[in-house]
């Protein structure tokens, strides 16, 4: 392969203009399959968070236990569990509603009773929500004399309502303070989210009194009236389906430009390898088998694509900076060119390229008598 390269290098100074357009063209292809993969990824992430903000986690239910029912965390976890296994689905968090008390520091007092509520991604596993953020109100609330500071506390704003609803959450630290204030009953929930545009409330409920009816069965209460299941995002199939399609309109012209460069490549190096046929015939005549002809068409088309990949690294290296700058702008989204995902596809799309120019090129050479080459006129 050493000297196939070697020779290839040597043919490459003999025509230096086709070297350096197929490496141009080449380049170009690769560059914007880039730019277009990584664009395709930041505008549907982007647009994907702004349909979450104003619609909701696609598919999302929450199931929510009448207090009566005394379940406890390790219930409704086993519940969130069995309901998302049985739909194929993910427990996105679990939640308890506190007795409702009154604010006894203003502006809070002027609420009435309030139910806070405390987020949990898992059992123990506090939610990361945004505590502090209480929509301008720079105050505490007060419980029998016991102050609950604003850093412990968080009330959606407009953006994160489809999300999270209109409630007061509460830091879990702060739960127990909250409930040596109170005697009332704690009414605790999941909420599991599927994905799907389809309505599967019947069957969340269905899952859910699967795990809780024992419980039920044991303190005499008919469960299914006290679990309950509600569909809290907005469907907007439309809006979500139109956001799939801008990824793969992007694709389609990534992929589009990658196998233009490609076609072009091919064709290129299928007219260089007929130019040439007198040199290869004369190979094969002195004893090169098809191995060797194919590792000399091989090493012409890998200088080009190592030519390519190294002048597309130095592009995007340079355009990094502004790209994820316009990124940030644009769609409030940090992106990066070079990852490893759009490097592996580029890698699968190169190499089929690679196999095409040398499979197409290998076939034009081989199936040509190398006696009838050698003894015909050459231009």
């Amino acid at each position: 392969m050493n000297r196939s390269l070697r020779l290839a290098l040597v043919l490459a100074r003999r025509s230096p203009f086709r070297i350096v357009m197929l490496t141009a063209l080449t380049t170009v292809a690769i560059v914007i399959f880039t730019l277009v993969s990584e664009l395709a990824r930041v505008s549907q992430e982007g647009l994907d968070s702004a349909i979450v903000q104003d619609s909701g986690l696609h598919g999302s239910y929450e199931v929510s236990l009448d207090g009566s029912l005394q379940a406890s965390a390790a219930t409704v976890d086993e519940a969130a569990r069995h309901t998302a296994a049985g739909l194929g689905a993910r427990v996105w968090g679990q939640w308890v509603d506190l007795p409702e008390v009154r604010s006894e520091c203003p502006p809070f007092e002027q609420l009435g009773e309030q139910s806070l509520r405390v987020l949990w991604r898992a059992p123990g596993v506090p939610a990361d929500l945004p505590f502090g953020d209480t929509g301008g109100i720079d105050t505490v609330w007060c419980i029998d004399g016991q102050q609950i500071p604003p850093d412990a506390l968080y009330f959606p704003d407009a953006d994160h309502q489809a999300v999270y609803g209109t409630r007061l959450y509460l830091r879990g630290d702060y739960q127990d303070l909250v409930l040596l204030s109170t005697t009332g009953p704690l009414r605790r929930g999941f909420i599991v989210v599927t994905g799907q545009d389809q309505d599967l409330s019947d069957e969340v409920h269905s899952l859910a009194l699967e795990t809780i009816a024992p419980l039920a069965a044991s303190t005499e209460v008919d469960p299914g009236p006290r679990v309950t299941v509600q569909r809290i995002d907005q469907e907007n199939a439309s809006v979500r389906d139109a956001s799939r399609g801008v990824g793969v309109t992007y694709g389609v012209i990534g992929w589009g430009v990658l196998a233009l460069a490609g076609i072009a490549l091919v064709a290129v190096q299928a007219i260089v390898t007929r130019q040439r046929s007198w040199f290869y015939a004369l190979a094969r005549s002195m004893g090169a088998g098809t191995w060797r002809i194919g590792a000399m068409l091989s090493a012409d088309t890998l200088l080009v694509l190592l030519a390519s990949s190294a002048a597309s690294l130095a592009v995007l290296t340079v355009a990094q900076p502004t790209v994820r700058d316009f990124a940030d702008r644009a769609f409030g989204v940090d992106a990066h060119v070079l990852n490893l995902d759009v490097a592996v596809t580029l890698a699968v799309g190169l190499g089929l390229i690679f196999g095409a120019t040398v499979v197409t090129s290998l076939i034009g050479t081989v199936r040509r008598d190398p006696i009838a080459v050698l003894e015909s006129p050459r231009d």
